[in-house]
């Protein structure tokens, strides 16, 4: 066992963290808990420790940092304690936080995976599913479970597949049809061999066909082209950010199972965090042009963002864990949270 191991441990058996994890279990009402005195890495020691202590049950946690350096130390902190669990990183869709101008694909591709994830299975017993994140990757909302669920194309090995009715679809969710892929949104058909690289799947998946059967699937490197893992099924799934109006998306507060424990660095400073947000935002969709990408143009159109009025609401039903501030003046600013 490591030395971050042995110390993980102790904390495990730290009275406080064995309340906080006692607490967690025995709640009748949303629990309501102030943390004072953690510092730096302690924080990603009681988190690790409390979702260990919460097995052999599945349990989500969300960690909101002020700012998105801090949640990548964050991430790496907690998964590299907890390299068993489910550890994601939950970033925005734009190469610098609240500016939206220019987007990531990359970061889009971690939050269509997220979304996908959480929503798509019910979790492994006894592994906990721990998400970090910050204010400018909440502000913009996700695709509610039930809307995601119905837009999914389910692909399985020995069935039926009518590969001009899958290309007519993949181009209704945005999908651009080329003769190799390589990022997600793409697709590929040479012969019996489809090529698609979904918007929730870290590599892009070969579809073999026999005749019009489902021979075999797998995911394959892109540069290489050599094959990666079997699979019996797989899920595509469409754009998140562009393909979905606003009256189909939530905050990720809502897409999050009720028991998940949210632990918030500022709730203040969230709120606030949000607000500049959504005045930058509305600041920059009035600029708009016909210059400008149309996936921008699509994400922008709805405005489908979290007004910074709507947290306390958001997160009312959840157990929330506060890192900083006290307690006193957190019920005087945000007295709904403590009814």
């Amino acid at each position: 066992m490591s030395n971050l191991q042995h110390l993980l441990e102790a904390y495990r058996k730290h009275p406080a963290v064995v309340k906080i994890a006692q607490n967690l279990e025995n709640q009748s009402t949303p629990l309501r808990l102030q943390l004072a005195g953690l510092t730096g890495a302690q924080e990603s020691f009681v988190l690790s420790a409390t979702a260990l202590l919460r097995r052999p049950k599945t349990s989500t946690h969300l960690f909101i940092a002020n700012a998105k350096e801090e949640a990548a130390y964050r991430h790496n902190d907690i998964d590299g304690l907890l390299p068993d669990q489910a550890v994601y990183f939950f970033p925005d869709s734009f190469k610098r936080p609240a500016f939206f101008d220019d987007l990531h694909p990359t970061q889009m591709l971690q939050r269509s995976e997220l979304v996908s994830k959480v929503t798509g299975s019910t979790g492994v017993a006894g592994q906990s599913t721990i998400i970090v994140t910050y204010p400018e990757a909440l502000f913009e909302k996700v695709v509610k479970p039930e809307i995601l669920l119905k837009s999914r194309i389910e692909i399985q090995q020995g069935e039926k597949l009518d590969v001009d009715f899958v290309m007519q679809v993949l181009i209704e969710y945005g999908f651009e049809r080329t003769d190799f892929v390589y990022e997600p949104g793409q697709f590929s058909i040479r012969g019996g061999i489809v090529d698609l690289f979904s918007y929730g799947n870290e590599l892009p998946y070969r579809i073999e066909l026999f005749d019009d059967e489902v021979e075999k699937i797998k995911t394959f490197d892109p540069l290489t082209q050599l094959s990666q893992q079997q699979l019996s099924r797989v899920a595509i799934v469409p754009n998140l950010n562009t393909r979905f109006r606003q009256d189909q998306k939530v905050s990720l507060f809502q897409v999050l199972p009720k028991d998940t424990v949210i632990w918030i660095r500022d709730l203040q400073f969230l709120v606030d965090r949000l607000q500049y947000c959504f005045e930058r935002a509305e600041l920059f969709a009035g600029k708009l042009n016909a210059l400008d990408t149309a996936e921008l143009r699509d994400i922008f159109r709805d405005r489908a963002f979290l007004y910074p009025g709507d947290v306390s609401e958001d997160i009312a039903e959840h157990p929330l864990i506060f890192l900083e501030g006290k307690l006193e003046l957190l019920q005087k600013g945000f007295p709904s949270l403590f009814v």
